[in-house]
Formats: structure tokens, sequence, C-alpha cells
């Protein structure tokens, strides 16, 4: 049996419930699923076949709530955020990936939230910019979600919103790995079963009742990234030439 696409489908399930239940979070199970037994050179390209399931599932169970004025916004700034990222991820070594990787996740899981709300004028369009590049480069981007956050939307409308905006960058995403030479066809089987396996999950993740506590949730959930996020930058840091 292949261990890899075991984990993988294991993983887009679990990541696809979290999302359904807590309207975000799956995007660093999934990732951390890939990791485990994929190279980093082809876990970050990875991440956007893998969620199209769980994206399109949620997409349909919270087609009424999604609220396209940010939807279209948000794509509008990742057309320049895809291009720059994949050139970086291309550039940087496996080692160096591993190691920014690994960083990027501890900022996003412990940084504080700071800010009283984003005055200018489409905010989204700058969010799509940057949420686009660093999440091309290292498969998870986490700025969308910290802004839409607090914003005045319900969260059926975040669940929603998210979906639609990160299933058009994923396309993105991945049109531009394959222009630079990433093979998806080496991995079929694993995006189908993972596919399935994110309609399934979110399609749960929905109409069960979650029986932990958000509090509790993420502070376990907290502490599994900062422990992965560790790992990368050791491996990273142990794998360095010289």
């Amino acid at each position: 049996m292949d261990t890899a696409l075991v984990v993988i489908t294991l993983g887009s399930f679990l990541a696809a419930f979290v999302n359904a239940a807590f309207a975000t979070g799956g995007v660093y199970i999934m990732l951390v699923s890939t990791l485990a037994v994929l190279p980093v050179s082809a876990a970050i390209p990875m991440q956007s076949p893998l969620a199209a399931g769980s994206l399109a599932a949620r997409i349909a169970l919270f087609w009424r709530d999604i609220q396209w004025r940010i939807v279209v916004t948000f794509v509008i700034g990742c057309l320049f955020g895809v291009y720059f990222g994949a050139r970086a991820f291309v550039a940087a070594s496996d080692s160096l990936l591993q190691i920014l990787l690994g960083l990027v996740l501890l900022a996003l899981i412990w940084l504080p939230k700071t800010g009283r709300g984003w005055k200018l004028k489409h905010p989204f369009l700058y969010v799509g910019a940057v949420h686009s590049f660093i999440g091309t480069m290292f498969g998870v981007g986490g700025i969308l979600q910290s802004v839409i956050i607090r914003t005045d939307l319900r969260k059926m409308q975040i669940t929603g919103t998210l979906a639609a905006c990160m299933i058009l960058l994923d396309v993105m995403k991945m049109t531009s790995y394959v222009s630079l030479g990433f093979r998806y066809q080496d991995y079929l089987p694993h995006i189908a079963l993972a596919t399935l396996a994110g309609f399934a999950g979110a399609w749960v993740g929905k109409r069960v009742t979650v029986h932990v506590s958000e509090t509790t949730f993420r502070t376990v959930f907290r502490w599994l990234i900062t422990l992965v996020a560790l790992r990368l930058i050791y491996s990273g840091w142990t794998a360095m030439p010289g």
C-alpha cells in the first residue's frame, strides 16, 4: 500500500472537516500531512489540487453566503502575487524553503493580530497580492484569513467567501507551477482520492456537532503547527551545504 496515498487522503478528509467546522485551519493540516510523505518542493505545489474537493464542496454548501465583491477584488490582486511568488519558489533550494516555510508558519501562528481595521478603499486588492505571493512560495498564506475575520461578515459568509477566493487562487497557482515545469500528472491518484476525501470531510464538518471547544482546538492546533515549523527549520538548517 502506498503510504503517501493513505496519509494524503486522510489529511485531506481531516482538513476539509476542520475547514467546514471552523471556517479555516485545514490548510495547515493538509500541509503537514503532505510534508510528512513528500519533499517540500513537491508538497507546496500539491496544496492546490489537494484542496480542490474541500473548496468546491464548501462553495456548493455556502453558495448563497459568498460575498462576490470581495472575491473579485482579491483575485485581481492575486494576478501579481502569483507571478512573483512562483519565481521566488523556483529560485529557492529545498533546504532554504524548509527554513523559510517554518518561519512563516511560526509567524502566522504566533504573531499577534494588530491593527484596528483596514482603511484602504479596496483592501482586498492588496491582501490578494500579498497573500498569493506568500501562498505560492510557501503553500500557505494566512493573510486573507487574518483580514476577513476582522470584517463584519457572519461565519457562513466567511466560510463561503474564503472558499471562493482560495479555489480561484489555486487555479492560478497551479497554472504557474505547470508553466515552470511541475508535473501534476505524476500525482493523479493522490489528487483523485484527496478530492473525494475533501467532499466527504466538508459534508461531515458542516453537519457534525463539534464537541471540542474552539479554545481547546486552537490551543492544540497552535502547538502542533509550532512543532512542525520547528522541525522544518531544523531539517532545512542541517541540510544546508557547508
